[in-house]
């Protein structure tokens, strides 16, 4: 079993509960008071430095939050040695996509899907009085915290993304949010705000809700095409003002139709970036949602 020690404690690792992209988590017991906790193990380099600099940021900014009120994991402490960063944060029992799979995948009652919602809308509410942009939200960070005890209770986790409005609304193209839950905003090169998260907790409700992403698109021409299926076209004054609507939309031929712009085809798409666009769903979901009740 091995042992890591910061500056005012000492923790032994049980077991590994998880790899990313960035680092893993494992599952610690923390003396000092008898808790397990969960540690976030980042390789210390350059790079994770600066994702550790700004999650480290943003978790300072949000020490004044009450994690039971704000729905909001709880920090710990933070410390490195030569080869590691560590990151302390209250163990919590499993995220809703490994609830999802546990349960194969079978949809959620409303009635669950609504507890859950309202717990998130509070730690969007707390966070939008920070100026923070979570920015990331997705079945996948947003957390149960004891099944058995507290059915349904969820606590929103992972801040490396996130970031205070007032220094990314003036990027040119953020690359933010995970695909299935990235908002038209952010696809289309548009300014946006926090409402962003929102948009990601919608398509999570609805997740929850069909037992399948709402937007599974393999790429941001999908992602656009699946909006627009169930959305339809974005208002033309918001296709003339962003900065990647030729990424995705042309000119509409026809002088007489209604939105000057129309989406561009798989084909016209694939022939412009090599990139094919998926063309599983046929219908947009609602309407084959719709469908499988009525039968």
């Amino acid at each position: 079993m091995a042992t890591i020690q910061s500056e005012t404690d000492c923790y032994d690792i049980i077991e590994v509960l998880g790899k990313g992209t960035f680092g893993e988590v494992a599952k610690g017991w923390r003396r000092s008071t008898g808790e397990m906790v969960a540690i976030k193990v980042l390789k210390n380099d350059a790079y994770r430095s600066r994702i550790i600099k700004n999650e480290l940021k943003l978790l300072h900014c949000m020490r004044g939050l009450d994690p039971e009120e704000a729905h909001v994991i709880r920090f710990l402490e933070f410390f490195h040695d030569a080869l590691k960063f560590y990151l302390v944060f209250e163990l919590l029992e499993q995220n809703l996509f490994e609830f999802q799979k546990e349960n194969n995948f079978a949809p959620l009652p409303a009635r669950h899907i609504r507890t859950v919602t309202l717990q998130v809308l509070r730690a969007l509410a707390r966070l939008k009085e920070l100026a923070i942009i979570h920015a990331d939200l997705k079945p996948e960070n947003i957390m149960l915290v004891d099944q058995a005890r507290c059915p349904f209770r969820v606590k929103v986790i992972d801040f490396g993304s996130a970031s205070i409005f007032s220094e990314v609304r003036y990027v040119k193209e953020p690359y933010i949010q995970s695909r299935f839950y990235r908002a038209p905003e952010i696809l289309l090169g548009l300014p946006f705000c926090e409402k962003v998260d929102v948009w990601s907790l919608g398509c999570v409700m609805a997740e929850l809700h069909l037992g399948w992403p709402l937007y599974p698109g393999n790429n941001e021409y999908d992602q656009v095409r699946y909006i627009c299926e169930t959305q339809g076209l974005p208002k033309p004054h918001l296709l003339h003002a962003a900065r990647k609507a030729h990424h995705f939309f042309k000119r509409n031929p026809h002088p007489e139709a209604t939105n000057p712009w129309q989406l561009k085809s798989s084909a016209d798409y694939l022939a412009e970036t090599k990139v094919g666009g998926h063309e599983e769903r046929g219908q947009p979901v609602w309407h084959c949602h719709v469908r499988k009740k009525n039968n």
